[in-house]
């Protein structure tokens, strides 16, 4: 989990520091498992059920257990943790019912729905799944498994909880597809641009241009730049006037497999994660644009092909 966050106090403060050290300590003396390896250096997939991802958005860091792969781009997930601290709804595995090799606490009493987008990468899974995964089948079929105790819960994981409860309400509220007003077309005719400027200014085919000045097609980043620079405005000022991005688009950003390359996006431009799945998104749009089928969009296909030409993949 993320130890960055220490605003519950000197005691919590304490625990963080206490389990982190532990934790670095157990990793200096251990040799990572050929299958933690495998999953953490493979090309990242859509979530499933009995599978451990690190979960990251902002300066929040989690690892989750996915119990259900969901639909509209969300999955219902339980967060693991390597420390001690257990209340009454902890089901804590041995080291063998994960290729983590490590024993494992699963928080079941904070089990939520998250979005897509904040999936980093997988990083183990369970080496046997129920189906379903729940966590009575799981506390029934893997040998050695056990609840939390339901008489004596000590401070220290109580705030373990809470913290934990945090993390999960940052990660359950990320969104990054901003609605798009569909003022585009307003906003040039108030600074009086026409299509013959518009053209001109962004190098712009005239067809291309007049359904930008129509707001039919949307502004990617470096026009939003060209266009605020020239007028003296926020480029954010144009991206929000947008029309809204398709929700395909939306889909394919959201996947987990596209972080890194959203993260490496980030690094070329020198510029957030958030800012950097914007412009992809927004680029993949106006590409679109350009493809003679545009009734039929395959915008998988076209996403990849963004990528490749942004960063020669």
């Amino acid at each position: 989990m993320d130890h960055s966050r220490g605003d519950g106090g000197d005691s919590m403060s304490s625990v963080h520091t206490t389990a982190y050290q532990r934790l670095v300590a157990a990793a200096a003396g251990l040799k990572v498992p050929d299958a933690v390896h495998q999953a953490a250096t493979a090309p990242p997939q859509d979530p499933r059920p009995g599978q451990i991802w690190r979960a990251v958005w902002d300066d929040t860091i989690q690892l989750l257990l996915i119990t259900t792969a969901g639909d509209q781009d969300t999955a219902r997930a339980v967060p693991a943790s390597f420390e001690r601290y257990a209340d009454a709804d902890t089901l804590l595995l041995p080291a063998p019912a994960t290729t983590l090799e490590q024993p494992l606490a699963l928080w079941w009493g904070l089990e939520t729905t998250l979005p897509w987008c904040v999936l980093d990468r997988p990083v183990s899974e369970l080496t046997s799944r129920p189906d379903p995964l729940t966590s009575r089948m799981l506390a029934d079929t893997v040998t050695g498994a056990r609840w939390g105790s339901s008489t004596l819960v000590p401070a220290a994981a109580g705030e373990y909880r809470a913290a934990l409860t945090d993390h999960l309400e940052v990660l359950a509220s990320a969104q990054w597809a901003p609605q798009g007003s569909g003022g585009l077309s307003e906003l040039l005719r108030d600074h009086a641009i026409t299509v013959q400027q518009l053209a001109a200014e962004l190098k712009l085919p005239p067809p291309l241009a007049l359904d930008m000045w129509r707001g039919q097609q949307p502004l990617n980043a470096e026009q939003a730049d060209t266009l605020a620079a020239l007028l003296g405005q926020p480029a954010a000022r144009f991206l929000d006037t947008n029309p809204a991005l398709p929700p395909a688009v939306v889909h394919e950003l959201n996947r987990p497999l596209r972080r890194s390359q959203v993260k490496k996006l980030a690094a070329q431009y020198d510029e957030t994660e958030h800012a950097a799945r914007l412009r992809a998104a927004y680029g993949v749009y106006t590409l679109a644009a350009r493809d003679d089928n545009r009734t039929q969009p395959n915008w998988n296909a076209r996403t990849d092909r963004y990528f490749e030409l942004l960063l020669d993949e």
